[in-house]
């Protein structure tokens, strides 16, 4: 694609490709708030992912392609209260960040704007991959947005940028009502710059009146516990006033930046009060040795700090249930393989199949968590590590084909919960390679909460397991794919058998429609369901196939032959009514939807997850119906009896 080569991606297209997981969004506006908490500044920090719509929108109104990418997938907002900590917090975040750029509101000296700077950063590696490797194919960046404004000017600005900026016709014949707007802001930004020169005046008072406590909460304004200043420093500052004015003068004239910058050097956070802020700035400015000597008989940084109620409260162990959030048993086929063994006319091998399984899987491993074991081999190898809640276990014997592996790591933003990723792959005597996933996460059930939560809440599968659908290839029955599919007359004999195999672990989604005037698939009975991407969707945990009437009588009559289902759905087979969606469950349950199934589908969707606080979007139609099928094929795969995994309830470690 050429550098200068527009792009446009529809909602559908960033819905499927665009994955990111809470934690970045999480993960961020914690490490930003605990910076700030650090130095001790007045904030609040607010943050989102861009949805799907609106990155749509973004891309119609804008030209991105190659050579303009989108930069703020991820956006946080740090709103201050005071108009000089806009710098003093760009400082910390390029202290904190890979920075790549600022940017800030250009106006005239007779125009009234937000004071807004935004600043473009390099998202953390860990953090990237968290987020689907389809998204950098989507002209998407791989950074974040950092915007830092006034508590004053984000009071009104999104009513400006509504009311003026988005709603100009509202103003063009009343020019007086503009004007009148711009005093309101010119009055609310003297109001940002008036509230530092009060503190400002207030603290050189302060210092003229020797009261040196209340002169460094006015002068540094930051958040600061109620602890009384010293009395051997209060007797110091006083009698070097008398003596010529050097200490407290210093103090009164060191800027708030330095003393932010001292706060920062800190390996951990220290109590912000009157003495650490002296002992601070002595300790890396004014080196006075009566101080030095003060404090350390004080230990200034330790004084006072008490047990938290964290620290003395008695917490209950409970045992952790396990819930899984995907599963999956499968053969790896080797059908997506590419490479010399085509290029020579031959099949792929078996050994090849397997090795490029524990390529892939190995690869993922050392990805997520190679930052925090610094010792694991970069190649696929037998290895066991633990960091706390982190925990790696691989057992690797190429000379009998198999391999197992584990992996968990503690959620960052749900305390007690546990998520792990099990993974067994083996060559059987037939030299078959098959491939065992367990993806999941376990906590301390809570009396209030049901032992399973819906699928719909988590599922979602590992990474490798995506890449090795994608790359190599499964047969689940069927071979595995991502495109809708058509069956003809002459594979029906190859699919009653699919649909009659009892190790198949794989829903077989089948819709029969109309053929239109012009001979096409009629599928507007299913409204907005789409079927090409809702087999996007579920490709990797479900078969998605179309046919024609014809056909789709002849299977229906084909299966009622074979008697391999109960009398109850031979019926519903010789009452079919069409067209129609028929989803084939593993175990020979079958359920069946047609044209006024559809009308009549309300559902639920799920839009939001955030601890215990769901949010829903009520749909109808074919568009619930899509949602319907998607989450009953959902919470089949999480309840199925694939694999039971390690059992790691009770072991420590994988079996070999």
């Amino acid at each position: 694609m050429d550098d200068t080569e527009r792009v446009i991606f529809t909602k559908e297209e960033f819905s499927e490709h665009v994955r990111v997981s809470p934690v970045v969004e999480s993960d961020l506006k914690q490490i930003i708030t605990d910076r700030m908490e650090q130095c001790g500044l007045y904030f609040r920090v607010f943050s989102r992912v861009k949805t799907a719509d609106s990155m749509a929108r973004k891309f119609e109104q804008k030209e991105y392609g190659r050579g303009r990418l989108l930069q703020d997938l991820v956006g946080v907002r740090v709103n201050l209260y005071f108009d000089d900590d806009v710098e003093i917090c760009r400082h910390i975040m390029e202290q904190t960040f890979e920075v790549l750029e600022w940017s800030t509101s250009e106006r005239s000296d007779d125009e009234f704007k937000p004071t807004k700077l935004n600043g473009v950063f390099r998202l953390p590696e860990y953090l990237k991959d968290e987020i689907s490797a389809d998204t950098w194919d989507m002209c998407i960046d791989d950074t974040f947005e950092i915007q830092i404004k006034t508590m004053f000017f984000e009071g009104w600005h999104e009513i400006e940028h509504d009311m003026r900026y988005k709603g100009e016709e509202l103003w063009r014949d009343y020019q007086s009502f503009s004007r009148y707007l711009n005093s309101i802001l010119a009055t609310l930004e003297l109001c940002d710059k008036s509230m530092v020169t009060l503190f400002e005046d207030l603290g050189h008072t302060l210092y003229k009146a020797g009261r040196w406590s209340d002169m460094i909460k006015s002068h540094f304004r930051v958040k600061m516990s109620d602890v009384p200043l010293y009395p051997e420093v209060a007797a110091l500052l006083g009698d070097e006033v008398e003596k010529g004015d050097k200490l407290a003068k210093k103090l009164y004239k060191t800027k708030r930046v330095v003393l932010i910058d001292q706060l920062l050097k800190r390996s951990r956070r220290v109590p912000i009060n009157v003495n650490t802020i002296i002992a601070l700035l002595n300790d890396g400015v004014y080196h006075d040795s009566r101080l030095s000597a003060i404090f350390r008989k004080r230990d200034v940084y330790n004084d006072g700090r008490e047990e938290s109620l964290a620290e003395s409260r008695h917490y209950e162990l409970r045992p952790l249930t396990r819930q899984t959030v995907f599963q999956m048993r499968t053969q790896v086929d080797g059908s997506r393989m590419k490479g010399k063994a085509e290029e020579e006319g031959a099949e792929v091998t078996s050994r090849e199949i397997f090795d490029a399984c524990v390529e892939q899987i190995y690869d993922w491993i050392v990805k997520k968590y190679g930052q925090l074991f610094k010792d694991m081999p970069q190649k696929p190898s037998t290895f066991h590590a633990d960091i706390l809640a982190y925990h790696v276990a691989v057992n690797l014997d190429r000379a009998q084909s198999r391999m197992n592996m584990h992996v968990r790591h503690m959620d960052p933003e749900v305390g007690g919960r546990i998520w792990y990723s099990e993974a067994s792959l083996l060559m059987d005597e037939t030299e078959k390679v098959w491939l065992c996933v367990s993806n999941g996460y376990a906590q301390a059930r809570k009396d209030d909460r049901p032992a399973h939560e819906g699928a719909g809440i988590f599922f979602s599968y590992p990474g490798y397991y995506k890449t090795i659908v994608d790359t190599v290839g499964i047969f689940n029955g069927l071979p595995c794919s991502n495109r809708r599919r058509i069956i003809h007359q002459e594979d029906l004999p190859e699919l009653v058998e699919v649909l009659k195999d009892d190790s198949r672990n794989f829903p077989v989604v089948i819709i029969i429609s109309h053929e239109d005037e012009d001979g096409m698939m009629d599928e507007d009975w299913l409204g907005q369901f789409r079927v090409s991407d809702f087999t996007r969707t579920v490709c990797r945990y479900a078969h998605v196939l179309t046919c024609y009437e014809e056909v789709g009588r002849q299977l229906l009559g084909t299966l009622r032959e074979t008697h391999a289902f109960t009398p109850a759905q031979e019926q519903a087979f010789d009452a079919a009514d069409f067209p129609g969606l028929y989803i084939f469950w593993p175990g020979g349950e079958v359920d069946d939807f047609g044209p006024e199934d559809v009308k009549n589908c309300s559902f639920g969707r799920h839009l939001e997850a955030r601890s215990d606080a769901r949010t829903y979007d009520i749909v109808k139609g074919g568009q619930a119906l899509y949602h319907k099928v998607v989450t009953d094929l959902r919470d089949w795969n999480v309840s199925a009896k694939m694999w039971d995994g390690f059992k790691l309830e009770i072991l420590t470690e994988i079996p070999s």
